[in-house]
């Protein structure tokens, strides 16, 4: 066998090894009866610090009646994978530095431990066993007595921190806060599959160096000091998960909720989610290894507009310009890319909602044919084509002020033609309401004046304001826009987009890929508008209205509705529903569209 990795203490590593490929472990194959019930658990043998890792494998019914006590290991790969080895049943394995580093962490010197650990117990050479066992994974992380949460090894402030966090106190110094944010910036809480090993354990213990902490501390110390640590810090996901919920969110709404957190295979991002989800909200959607993420990517959208019978996965869709998405359909959102832009659609639960498109989306067809792209058929209306636009785009944080003060002075002379009197008022109203925001100074000796013509709509355009749900008087209305100094949460959905006019004089917000003569499409039971590019004919493509799907947009008075009112007879015989106005914004018809 070859020479095993040696060191001085459970957090050093001495080198990399050559292995003896004539004496490295294999696999056997479970059993197909077994293979849907069965897991396989390491012994961790035991050992001294300096003693090589030696590890058996051993069969086990996944039966809460007859498993034995075993501990689930949470940890994240590393760059480092089968560059280290450990010796499992007499035989040489190869392992990642982490998978090492965290069993000489865990190994006792008297008496054997029994884990389960990915990297191990599971063949990652054979696609058909890995995707049958990541379908148990919730049941093991469920199962498991307790799940040790493995962070890595101290560095010079983790101990201090780990201690903070185990006191659970509102740390009044920053100092203090600081060195728990190191350990909140390190690899684990960015990854995708942590959510479900935390969300399903019985308990969970955070092990950092020769510290372990339960993980309720983490969250209650995350709860008490989340004010003292500002807006710039943002909590890891995994911290609004692991206590029990009467209802977690659907697979759509947690696909965006991660959407910052990472996997290293883009199917991951699909897969580490399923075991979340409530019974009612799973999708059919099967653990496969062998297949694309293209293909999983779209069975899945697929599968979430038919369950939904709802378009909002389209607000899901990345600034990735069509061209450049390879064999992934306009539609299909890439959940391994994380947009610049806050999702209008998917990312204002805490505001008034948006209601564009109404409810449901009536008469979709999803086609996947052998041969062609795959096609979107919905029903909606052209509202209305980009006839003017900006280039430039508004930033967030506090460097960005100059740039984006800038930039509103573009946006002004965009929306007025011209460089008159209206533009200046309307610049020295805006500006001062970005200064005292961006700056942190207020640009009036007295109060903000009333808002201008043009200052109004753009105003409301740049905080994505919906239509309001009561009737209000104008100064209540007044004081709904502009409900104190704006800050970087109803600054959100103008950042990272450009302002467009319409050709009938509508304001709205776009994708940084927008082009002048994009359509502005409401599709019915999409939330916002969106943007749609028409494709050249081709020979799979013959009909000229076929699109590709831009993103998703603002268009100030048609959040609620208002572009279909005069649809209102024909959309109740499809069984659509949608607010009513008075009157309407538009009289286009209602037609399909094709969206590949």
């Amino acid at each position: 066998m070859a020479q095993i990795t040696r060191a001085g203490s459970p957090g050093e590593v001495s080198d990399i090894l050559p292995r003896s490929s004539t004496n490295t472990y294999q696999y056997s194959p479970f059993s197909k009866d077994a293979e849907k019930s069965s897991i396989r658990l390491i012994r961790l043998l035991p050992g001294y610090p300096s003693s090589p890792v030696v590890v058996e494998l051993v069969t086990v019914p996944l039966d809460p009646g007859k498993i034995p006590y075993y501990e689930a290991v949470s940890y994240v790969w590393g760059t480092s994978y089968q560059q280290y080895e450990i010796a499992c049943d007499g035989l040489s394995m190869a392992v990642s530095e982490s998978a090492l580093l965290a069993l000489r962490r865990f190994r006792f010197v008297d008496h054997i431990r029994l884990l389960w650990i990915d990297q191990i117990c599971i063949n990652q050479q054979d696609d058909k066993e890995k995707s049958s066992q990541v379908m148990l994974m919730g049941e093991i992380y469920g199962t498991a007595s307790q799940v040790l949460v493995y962070l890595g090894e101290a560095d010079d402030t983790s101990d201090k921190a780990m201690d903070y966090i185990s006191e659970r106190c509102a740390q009044q110094e920053e100092w203090p806060r600081q060195f728990v944010v190191q350990v909140l910036s390190r690899p684990w809480f960015s990854r995708v599959w942590i959510l479900q090993e935390v969300a399903l354990a019985h308990t969970s213990l955070v092990i950092c160096g020769a510290k372990c902490v339960p993980w309720a501390c983490f969250r209650e110390w995350w709860t008490r000091n989340e004010l003292l640590l500002g807006p710039e810090v943002n909590p890891p996901p995994v911290l609004s998960y692991g206590l029990s919920v009467m209802k977690r969110p659907t697979l759509l709404q947690q696909l965006h909720d991660t959407r910052h957190s990472k996997a290293t295979l883009a199917l991951d991002k699909i897969y580490a989610l399923l075991a979340l989800l409530q019974p009612e909200d799973r999708i059919g959607v099967l653990v496969d290894y062998s297949l694309s993420t293209a293909e999983v990517y779209t069975s899945v959208a697929k599968s979430i507009i038919e369950r939904t019978k709802s378009l909002a996965i389209l607000s899901g869709k990345e600034e990735k310009p069509y061209v450049e998405r390879e064999r992934l359909p306009s539609w299909v959102p890439d959940w391994g890319t994380v947009p610049s832009a806050v999702s209008l659609g998917l990312a204002n639960k805490y505001l008034d909602p948006f209601d564009a498109g109404g409810k449901p989306a009536c008469r979709v067809n999803i086609s996947i044919p052998l041969n062609g792209p795959p096609t979107l058929h919905c029903l909606g209306i052209t509202f209305d084509t980009v006839k003017k636009l900006t280039l430039s785009t508004m930033r967030p944080g506090q460097d960005a002020a100059t740039n984006n003060v800038e930039v509103l002075t573009d946006w002004l002379d965009l929306i007025s033609g011209s460089s008159s009197s209206v533009v200046s008022e309307t610049a020295d109203y805006l500006i001062g309401q970005f200064n005292q925001n961006l700056r942190g100074v207020s640009s009036y000796s007295r109060s903000p004046p009333q808002p201008p013509k043009f200052a109004y709509s753009l105003w409301t355009t740049i905080q994505a304001l919906s239509t309001p749900t009561l009737q209000l008087e104008p100064a209540e209305l007044y004081a709904r826009n502009n409900r104190g100094k704006p800050t970087s949460d109803t600054l959100k959905f103008c950042y990272e987009r450009k302002l467009f006019l319409t050709q009938s004089g509508a304001l709205g917000l776009g994708p940084p890929d927008l082009l002048q003569g994009d359509t502005v499409a409401v599709l019915l039971g999409a939330p916002v508008p969106h943007i749609l590019r028409r494709l050249p004919s081709s020979e799979q493509n013959n009909s000229s209205n076929v699109y590709a799907l831009v993103g998703e947009c603002f268009v100030d008075g048609i959040m609620a509705g208002e572009a279909l009112n005069h649809l209102q007879d024909q959309l109740k015989e499809m069984g659509h529903r949608c607010r009513t106005f008075a009157k309407s914004c538009s009289n286009a018809p209602l037609e399909t569209f094709c969206i590949q």
